[in-house]
């Protein structure tokens, strides 16, 4: 299929990529999920998704499959698709399994950062603080994303990389699914902010200690959140 380009919504793009129009339907329907503007459980119809973007259903069914491929939605046969929804056996397996990796990662990042990596992450953190101020949820996910990305990109130990990237759709539902009230994104770059302070004096313990409690702090936030979604 060649390339094309479909209508965006200025929430969802800054800028335009010229992909095909299948990874741009997948791109529109993912950031839709991790905005919450569909929600877990809810319908997703071929025929409302192709009028909103503007193109035929066939590339939208193709859309359809990769998104199931990716775990963030589900299609069932004669019922069609819905956005999956996080159990709480999924969320605690999510958890532990981030802090067994960025622990480990965050320790052994503290033996080889250097000063350009703490330019990098201040940078990170600083379009944390744009994106709350202009009110942009999903810009301010995309870089609290990335700021653990890039520590644990940069341990040496492309395995566990690869494992946490595996992780990002059902780390970045879990984001949108937290009660974000303002206060929440202040709390949630304090602590970013505190991590890169224990980071710039490789303060190993310390940097162990504040993400501990940064992901523990989620979790229970969010764990309200999905046992309030089971009974729904």
């Amino acid at each position: 299929m060649g390339t094309v380009v479909i209508r965006s919504e200025p929430n969802y793009y800054s800028t335009m990529k010229i992909i095909t129009i299948i990874d741009q339907i997948v791109d529109h329907i993912r950031s839709a999920i991790f905005s919450g503007k569909f929600i877990p459980g809810s319908k997703l119809k071929e025929k409302e998704i192709s009028d909103w973007l503007g193109v035929s259903r066939m590339p939208v069914r193709e859309a359809f499959r990769i998104l199931e491929a990716q775990g963030l939605i589900e299609i069932e046969p004669n019922k069609g698709a819905k956005v999956s929804r996080i159990s709480r056996e999924d969320l605690e397996e999510i958890y532990e399994a981030r802090v067994l990796l960025e622990v480990y990662c965050l320790r052994k990042f503290v033996k080889l950062l250097n000063d350009q990596h703490l330019a990098v992450m201040n940078d990170i953190c600083n379009k944390m603080e744009v994106a709350i101020d202009q009110k942009d949820p999903l810009a301010y996910f995309d870089h609290s994303f990335n700021f653990h990305k890039y520590y644990i990109s940069h341990c040496q130990n492309k395995v566990l990389e690869s494992v946490f990237l595996r992780m990002e759709n059902s780390i970045r539902c879990l984001q949108f699914n937290l009660d974000k009230k303002p206060e929440f994104y202040r709390k949630s770059l304090k602590d970013h902010r505190q991590i890169l302070k224990a980071l710039q004096v490789k303060g190993a313990d310390d940097c162990e200690k504040l993400i501990r409690r940064h992901l523990e702090s989620g979790y229970k936030s969010n764990k309200k959140i999905v046992t309030q979604l089971q009974k729904a």
